[in-house]
């Protein structure tokens, strides 16, 4: 059995140092059949992302090679088998029947190629980033591929599919597809017909072109009904300027017989200045005028219902948008960097805005969502920085994470009690957010939701919040006063950390548990009044070592030896009795009745309540703070 293990091993180690069977006069072979002798030729090192390969100027491939006294017909060529070699021109034998993936990846020397006519099946991604390729043909009698009308590509025969393509390419009449990653890398291709037969672009067909200046096509009919699989798959995002029998097209009418635009169908045109869509038109696709850096008017008729993921994104010409009532659903991005946009109509007709889908449009002003919409998604006005006003609907249940994270511009806020959680990162660096009231209606403040409101010198933290997460007011610098409400159990990291300002605390009686660095940096609070008969549980770091000795520990009567014995509570210095020495008056519970307010001022009850209804806390009874026991 350990004889059997050891050779196992062996055999994996030998794996793992090499990839090849051997090598003949500088090229290396795996044996694909022993019976049969046959090799397929392969990359030399041991792995194909860690290729070795010293291929250079130009290599013939035998058609038969010898190796231990045996002779083997080379069949194939292997997947990465010459990547990255500094080949100028490849012979391949009419031996060889198949051509593995990425197999001449990255041969940027490399000029010209053919393809024998014994070859069955190429993989893809054959020529990607060879760059300096002009002249690819099948050899005549080929049935699987051709070259038809000296198009300087390959072609599947039976299906019209253009899988691999180069500098020199001129697509026939008629291919009707072109296969994912067939141009990809091709940096020395500078112009493009794409004729009326396609239907269809793979992935990643044009990806690295950069070359590309311009895209032309005869019939714009043709265009809108290709399938473009993603940015890549359209050779406009690089050539950036489209041209219809020989003139570009900036002043784009979108014909009648058109009912929705594809996806991708004009992304990168920046050549494009305005657009027209007609009443047929009922959808905008996924990226359909991304990156149209050009345009500066576009009017969306009244039959479109849903405007695309990114329809729009990076259209920085973009002023204004009137989006038309019969839109239901605006997608993810869709205005996504329109630095131009200073205006936007958003109607009531809208139930749904994707996230992101005004992130960085700094030059938005103010903005009305409609009552329509019920959740605001995450990121919608992410780095709007030049937005000073928002109108949040009592239709909203919930604000997403980052909604209006760095929202500079954003000096208050009116949340309306129709929201019940405040997502993580919301108002994250929203430095002008002088105060804000959180409503009696949320339950939840997310992770940094005020974190970096530096300018923030009041919050008012309602009784219906039971969890605040970490870091949501940290850095609120200018936050010079804070009252938990009794709802609250449990105090996050980082949740007040370094707001400098922050001169007292009240913690209820309700928090047993306060984490890590909750209070660090925030070193002038020189009060701390804690409610809690039994000490919270607090760690190293909770507050700053500083404060130990010149703020007061306020707690209840009775408790003051629990504290002093309790972990980080006993580094305070000065420890003391609620309404002893602290200015607040303790009393009964058998007191009478009165109008009584919380700490923020706040009526309880719509009539004057009796005191012993109280819980145990600090109230503005008579003008006076009072605390129950």
């Amino acid at each position: 059995m350990k004889r059997l293990f050891l050779l196992f091993f062996s055999a994996l180690l030998c794996t793992a140092v090499s990839a090849h069977s051997f090598e003949v006069d500088g090229i290396y072979y795996n044996i694909t059949s022993s019976s049969d002798l046959t090799v397929r030729v392969t990359y030399q090192g041991s792995s194909y992302d860690s290729y070795v390969n010293e291929y250079s100027g130009s290599v013939v491939i035998p058609e038969k090679v010898t190796y231990d006294s045996k002779e083997y017909l080379v069949t194939s060529i292997g997947e990465y088998a010459f990547r990255g070699c500094s080949l100028t021109s490849v012979t391949i034998p009419n031996s060889v029947t198949s051509i593995g993936s990425s197999a001449f990846s990255g041969c940027s020397d490399l000029t010209s190629v053919s393809i024998p006519n014994s070859v069955a099946s190429i993989k893809g991604r054959v020529f990607e980033n060879c760059s300096s390729l002009a002249t690819i043909e099948v050899e005549s009698g080929n049935t699987k591929y051709d070259s038809r009308d000296n198009c300087n590509a390959i072609i599947e025969t039976m299906t019209n599919t253009l899988i691999a393509g180069c500098m020199s390419t001129v697509i026939p009449n008629s291919v009707t597809s072109i296969e994912s990653h067939a141009f990809d890398g091709c940096t020395s291709l500078t112009s493009l017909t794409i004729p009326n037969s396609v239907a269809s672009i793979g992935t990643y067909a044009f990806y690295g072109c950069k070359g590309l200046a311009t895209v032309h096509i005869t019939d714009l009919s043709a265009w809108y009904k290709i399938d473009f699989s993603d940015l890549y798959s359209n050779p406009t995002y690089y050539a950036h300027h489209l041209y219809l029998n020989g003139e570009e097209i900036t002043n784009l009418i979108i014909p009648d017989d058109i009912s929705s635009i594809m996806n991708y169908a004009f992304c990168g045109c920046s050549g494009l200045t305005s657009v027209t869509i007609p009443n047929s038109v009922i959808s905008i696709g996924e990226s359909a005028f991304r990156d149209c850096s050009g345009l500066t008017s576009v009017t969306i008729p009244n039959s479109v219902i849903s405007i695309g993921e990114s329809a729009f994104r990076g259209c920085s010409g973009l002023t204004s948008v009137t989006i038309p009532n019969s839109v239901i659903s605006i997608g993810e991005s869709a205005f996504r960097d329109c630095s131009g946009l200073t205006s936007v109509t958003i109607p009531n007709s809208v139930i749904s805005i994707g996230k992101f889908a005004f992130r960085n449009c700094y030059g938005l002003g103010s903005i009305t969502i409609p009552n329509s919409v019920t959740n605001i998604e995450d990121g919608v006005f992410c780095e709007c920085s030049g937005l000073t006003s928002v109108n949040i609907p009592n239709s909203v249940t919930s604000i997403g994470s980052s909604v209006f994270s760095c929202c500079f511009g954003l000096k208050n806020i009116a949340i309306p009690n129709s929201v019940t959680s405040i997502g993580y990162g919301a108002f994250y660096g929203c430095s002008g957010l002088t105060s804000v009231t959180i409503p009696n209606s949320v339950t939840s403040i997310g992770e940094a939701a005020f974190s970096y409101c530096t300018s923030l010198m009041s919050v008012t933290i309602p009784n219906s919040v039971t969890c605040i997460e970490n870091y949501a007011f940290d850095a609120c610098w200018q936050l010079t006063g804070i009252n938990i409400p009794n709802s609250i159990t449990s105090i996050g990291e980082f949740t007040f950390r370094d707001c400098y300002d922050l001169t007292s605390i009240i913690i209820p009686e309700s928090v047993t548990r306060i984490s890590q660095h909750a209070f660090y940096g925030c070193n002038h609070i020189n009060r701390i009044d804690c409610m809690a008969t039994t000490p919270p549980l607090a760690y190293n770091k909770t507050f700053s070592s500083s404060i130990y000795t010149k703020a007061t520990l306020n707690v209840p009567e009775g408790c003051a030896e629990k504290y002093k014995a309790a972990n980080v509570w006993k580094e305070f210095t000065n420890i003391s009795i609620l309404g002893a020495s602290t200015g607040i008056k303790q009393i009964d519970s058998s007191a009478s009745s009165a109008c009584i307010y919380d700490i923020n001022g706040t009526r309880i009850g719509k009539y004057c309540d009796d005191i012993n209804n109280l819980k145990r806390g600090i109230y503005i009874i008579d003008s006076k703070k009072v605390y129950i026991r």
